[in-house]
């Protein structure tokens, strides 16, 4: 209706799984490298999920598009059968002739399907759409597939596509949970992601104007949260209204207009909307008093903080004054490193070479000196020298970072097989520091140099949380850098993650400098 409007030769918005207009960000990217991985090196058991509508099937149409000819491909689109109903859709899928009305007739003739594909160097791939909806039973039938092995080699691979509740169903089946060899979560777009989305569709569909405003884009990401479904919809019925208006940019009013059309009764907008980016001066009233509340308390807090530091740190403060003649007062310097010297440390004076497996030791410190080291291997250092924390009389906090690779006689390569580079995480968090981003360029160039380099990034954490929490940050820890090195144009099958948790922790978890160390991810040269 609206093609010729926009200069369009076809509809950029459609909600169907068209592999065409799959834009790979990160994200996806990521996601179909899996799961080519998955087949092509016989896993065995792959698990993709992601919530309604974040392109899990349009990955899976694009897949079988890419796969070669020597790849048996069956989808089951709705897995919701009966056991005997699945393995007669599963004889028409693979073309196996015979009606099978016992289990034990299907899995003959099934196992002499598999052993002929494997004789004929063919891989068969079986991949269950929706799988939530399977049931246990079923579940249970597909596990007893997976184990159909050859030499060592699994002769069905099986792909899980699923909502993110079917991790939960898993969690159940311990038996078929341990099988599962590769999983990966497709999460939502971020706003940049949702434009780039938005401007890559309507290139497809002809045109490279910026039908959308900026504004207009963050209503939609407001509204979508980054889902492409719903971005399809809310752009293709913004599309609409534009040209039943005659306009040929679509502003933030159509798109706000949109999202209340697109409600549903008993629904509100801000069941859609994370955030309120066409709020009105009514709507602003709230936030303006939350905001003079707050100004008369930061005084008062202000003032308790003074009292707090007054009489509960008087002591420890006047011993940090009398420590080697430091006063905290003044303003620490930091010198040129000169030849034979180690990286400066935040008093001015030159911290002590490190030779060997060993961190510069600075437990003799006062807290406020200590510091994050990197060590590579013997006497090599990649320093992250953070003086974070550290508090001055006037309350301010700094942070000074020192990076290179140093050895005696001359430079090394960032990274070897005998070099361990650690990047310094802070307390909860799952993102690199700003200032490591430096380094992981680095690395990244070393890895496009060395093409066959393939790298572990393992994550660890310090003991502050519980072990099954501690576990997970460490894993997002890791997975965090690895997306940052993909976005690069690594490859992530050349980046192996590991969550450690809190295990093998750089020095003791009993102060405050230990558990600082602690918090870190390790990138290594894969042996």
């Amino acid at each position: 209706m609206y093609l010729s409007h926009y200069n369009f030769v076809e509809k950029p918005f459609q909600i169907t799984a068209d592999p065409k207009f799959l834009w790979l960000g990160e994200k996806h990217q990521e996601a179909l490298a899996m799961l080519k991985y998955g087949v092509l090196h016989s896993k065995g058991l792959v698990l993709l999920t992601g919530d309604v509508g974040t392109g899990k099937t349009t990955l899976i149409n694009a897949l079988q598009r890419d796969l070669d000819s020597n790849i048996i491909v069956a989808t089951v689109a709705d897995p919701n059968l009966e056991t005997l109903e699945f393995f007669g859709f599963l004889a028409s899928a693979f073309k196996i002739e015979g009606e099978f009305t016992k289990k034990v007739d299907f899995l003959t003739n099934f196992t002499d399907f598999l052993n002929n594909a494997y004789a004929n160097d063919k891989k068969v791939l079986l991949i269950i759409d929706e799988a939530q909806k399977l049931s246990t039973e079923l579940l249970e039938e597909i596990r007893m597939l997976s184990d159909i092995e050859k030499e060592n080699t699994k002769l069905l691979n099986i792909f899980f596509v699923g909502q993110n509740e079917f991790a939960k169903t898993l969690k159940e089946s311990r038996a078929l949970r341990q099988r599962i060899a590769i999983t990966h979560q497709i999460d939502p777009l971020t706003e940049n992601e949702t434009a780039e989305y938005i401007k890559y569709r309507l290139k497809l569909a002809g045109t490279e104007e910026e039908i959308f405003t900026g504004k207009a884009i963050r209503g939609i990401y407001a509204f979508s949260r980054g889902n492409p479904r719903l971005i399809n919809i809310i752009c293709d019925h913004a599309l609409l209204t534009g040209y039943v208006r005659g306009l040929k940019t679509i502003n933030p009013a159509i798109v706000k207009e949109c999202a209340q059309e697109l409600t549903i009764p008993g629904e509100t907008t801000s069941d859609h909307f994370q955030a309120q980016p066409f709020a009105d001066k009514r709507e602003r009233k709230p936030l303006r008093r939350l905001a003079l509340y707050a100004a008369c308390l930061l005084p008062i807090i202000a003032f308790c903080g003074y009292l707090v530091n007054a009489l509960v740190f008087r002591d420890h403060i006047q011993d940090l004054k009398n420590y080697d003649g430091h006063k905290i007062a003044s303003t620490p310097t930091k010198p040129s490193p000169s030849k034979g010297e180690g990286l400066g440390g935040d008093n001015g004076e030159p911290l002590r070479d490190v030779k060997g497996q060993e961190s510069i030791d600075d437990t003799s410190r006062p807290q406020a000196y200590r510091a994050d080291v990197v060590i590579l291997e013997e006497g090599r250092v990649d320093a992250v020298v953070s003086k974070e924390d550290m508090t001055d009389t006037g309350g301010r906090n700094s942070t000074v970072t020192v990076q290179g690779v140093r050895k005696t006689g001359g430079e090394e390569p960032l990274l070897s097989g005998d070099v361990k580079l650690i990047i310094p995480f802070g307390y909860n968090d799952s993102e690199p520091k700003e200032k490591a981003f430096d380094t992981l360029d680095r690395v990244a160039a070393v890895m496009v140099e060395n093409l066959d380099m393939e790298i572990v990034v393992k994550g660890h954490a310090d003991t502050s949380g519980p072990p099954p929490y501690n576990k997970n940050l460490s894993e997002l820890r890791a997975n965090s850098v690895k997306k940052y090195l993909v976005a690069k144009g690594i490859s992530p099958l050349r980046i192996q993650t590991i969550g450690m948790g809190e295990q093998n922790p750089l020095k003791p978890n009993t102060s405050w400098a230990g558990r600082r160390a602690n918090r870190r991810v390790e990138i290594e040269v894969q042996r």
